[in-house]
């Protein structure tokens, strides 16, 4: 039964943070799986990451302060450089040698899609590619995505289910809610796509594409199409394990327009949309979810969420070979 803490979880890359909430000379705190870590930038402008503690007394760096190219203790002032190396022990005098073990514990950090993400060991994939995200055609939404007590597991299937769509959301109860045949269009140790056609209402013809692409072991994106395969709506999801309990989900959407009234008039549906699943995702009475067996029952319309429980599986198999569907970094 799968949580949001597993050491198997520590080897891949995850978002922890939005790009534009990390800023030069400030210190980001956040935690990623139980570990409290603080982010930064450099004089270049690129990402640092470290495990939030100093290595004298363990008091979380974020306490501190930021100051030009240092990051200063609050507790005893110790200073470490961008390198996580310490620059200056005041207590100890100017010229006094510094011990080698004064350094913070870094992090492997990257920034990718306009997040910055980490991976606490070496990681089994790639992030992956969104073509979507760089296409300058594309308007962009942010609506606000939720931290809660809604599990990382249950949030990922959440976006692989197509079938709640017209029934928890009143934007979409419009929708033909018969489900066509899910396509496996390519299937990895650790990621797959999936192709479904959105039925008309006289359950034969083709009202649109939904296309899934899904990586471990919480990040999916889904492109609605028109029947010609132009897109409609563009998503992104990532989801970041806080802690036993706690996530945070990061979403985005590209639409194919730009017009700041028109994306300005879209965002409140989507925001609502995304605040319905919250509260569905955050009532579910689940306390993780069972990759076999279990009291989840499936049918045909859940071919999602069957491939992703088997991709978990796979997460869990340290021995599987790693490539997610498509890769970026």
């Amino acid at each position: 039964m799968v949580g949001n803490l597993h050491p198997e979880f520590r080897s891949f890359w995850h978002p922890v943070a939005w790009s534009d909430e990390v800023v030069r000379s400030a210190l980001f705190p956040t935690t990623l799986l139980g570990e409290p870590l603080v982010i930064a930038r450099d004089e270049f402008g690129a990402p640092v990451a470290f495990a939030d503690a100093c290595p004298h007394r363990g008091a979380p760096i974020s306490m501190g302060r930021s100051e030009g190219d240092e990051f200063v203790c609050a507790f005893h002032g110790w200073r470490f450089g961008l390198d996580g190396v310490a620059t200056c022990i005041p207590s100890l005098g100017p010229a006094a040698p510094l011990p080698s073990r004064a350094r913070l514990t870094p992090v492997a950090v990257c920034e990718v899609h306009g997040l910055v993400w980490v991976a606490l060991e070496a990681p089994r994939a790639e992030i992956p590619a969104w073509s979507d995200g760089a296409n300058p055609a594309y308007g962009v939404l942010r609506p606000l995505a939720h931290t809660s007590e809604a599990l990382a597991t249950y949030q990922t299937e959440n976006l692989l289910d197509a079938s709640h769509f017209p029934f928890l959301h009143g934007a979409l109860a419009g929708r033909n809610p018969e489900m066509a045949e899910i396509e496996t269009v390519d299937q990895q140790q650790l990621g797959f796509a999936t192709r479904l056609r959105k039925l008309t209402d006289d359950g034969e013809g083709v009202e649109g594409w939904l296309r899934y692409t899904c990586a471990a072991p919480f990040t999916v994106m889904l492109r609605s199409e028109e029947p010609d395969g132009r897109m409609r709506t563009s998503f992104f999801q990532a989801i970041q394990p806080i802690d036993e309990r706690r996530t945070r989900m990061f979403f985005m959407i590209r639409v194919p327009y730009t017009e700041d009234a028109q994306l300005a008039a879209t965002l409140p549906i989507e925001q609502q949309i995304l605040n319905e699943d919250h509260v569905m995702n955050s009532a579910l009475r689940r306390a993780g979810m069972h990759l076999s067996g279990g009291p989840d029952l499936h049918v045909r319309s859940d071919r999602n969420g069957v491939l992703y429980r088997r991709m978990l599986r796979n997460v869990f198999d340290t021995s599987a070979p790693s490539g997610p569907v498509g890769s970026e970094r």
